[in-house]
C-alpha cells in the first residue's frame, strides 16, 4: 500500500516546509509542495493529497496582515478545491492558520491579531494542554496532555465573537499564554475535527515523540 500523501502549501515568503516535510515523513508519509503557481496555472490541486498541511512563513510577505493575500486567494480563487478537502485532515500552522482563518476555514467570527504585547514571542518550550473534549483525529490518545514545542509569532492572539463551526482543541495553561489569546487558546478545531489549526511549531520539535504523534495521528486519519 502506498504511503499516503501529504500536500503542504508554498507560497512567497513560506519558511516551515522543510520542517513539515520532514515531520510527515518521520510518520510514514509521502510528502510534496504544492506550489501557489502551480494552484494557479491548474498543474497542481489541493484535492490531490490525502492530507493538506497549510505551513507557517510570512507568505506573501505577510502584505495586508499576516495570511491575507494567501487566505483571500485560496477563499475566492480555489474555493472548489477547499470544499473538496471535506473530510481530509487539514492542519494549518502559525502563518497557515492565519491564512486558514482568512480564508473562512473556521467561520466568519474569529480573528488572530498582534500578540498582547505588541511584539514577536520566540518560546522554544512552549507548553500546550490538549482540551479533553477535542475530538480531533490529530489530536487522539493525546486529550489532556501537556505538550511542549515551540512559539514563534508576533500576530497569533485568538479571538472570537462566535464559537459556531469549530471548538477549542488546545489550550495554554494558566499564567503561559504567550500572545494574550481569548480563553487561553493555543489551537482549534472545525467541528468535525478533521480542521486543526494551532500558532505554534509542533513540527520544530520533530524529536519528541508525542508530539510527533500529531502528524502520526493525521496521516493515519488519512489511511
Amino acid at each position: 500500500m502506498s504511503a499516503p500523501s501529504v500536500g503542504i502549501l508554498h507560497t512567497p515568503g513560506t519558511n516551515s516546509h522543510v520542517e513539515t516535510a520532514f515531520a510527515f515523513e518521520r510518520v510514514g508519509a509521502s510528502a510534496r509542495y504544492v506550489m501557489m503557481a502551480s494552484l494557479l496555472d491548474g498543474t497542481d490541486r489541493l484535492d490531490r493529497y490525502d492530507v493538506v498541511c497549510l505551513p507557517g512563513g510570512f507568505s506573501y510577505g505577510d502584505h495586508l496582515g499576516a495570511g491575507a493575500v494567501a487566505g483571500a486567494r485560496l477563499r475566492w480563487t480555489f474555493a472548489d478545491q477547499l470544499a473538496a478537502l471535506a473530510g481530509r485532515p487539514v492542519i494549518a500552522i502559525c502563518n497557515g492558520f492565519q491564512v486558514a482563518v482568512r480564508a473562512g476555514l473556521f467561520g466568519d467570527g474569529v480573528t488572530l491579531t498582534t500578540n498582547l504585547n505588541g511584539t514577536f514571542r520566540n518560546l522554544r518550550h512552549q507548553p500546550h494542554v490538549v482540551d479533553p473534549a477535542a475530538g480531533s483525529p490529530w489530536l487522539a490518545g493525546l486529550e489532556g496532555a501537556t505538550l511542549r514545542f515551540p512559539c514563534a509569532h508576533g500576530e497569533g492572539r485568538f479571538l472570537f465573537e462566535s464559537a459556531d463551526g469549530w471548538r477549542p482543541a488546545l489550550r495554554y495553561p494558566p499564567g503561559e499564554n504567550p500572545d494574550g489569546s481569548a480563553e487561553d487558546i493555543a489551537g482549534i478545531v472545525t467541528a468535525d475535527g478533521l480542521t486543526f489549526g494551532l500558532m505554534d511549531h509542533p513540527e520544530r520539535a520533530p524529536d519528541d515523540d508525542t508530539v510527533l504523534e500529531i502528524f502520526r495521528n493525521g496521516v493515519s486519519a488519512a489511511r
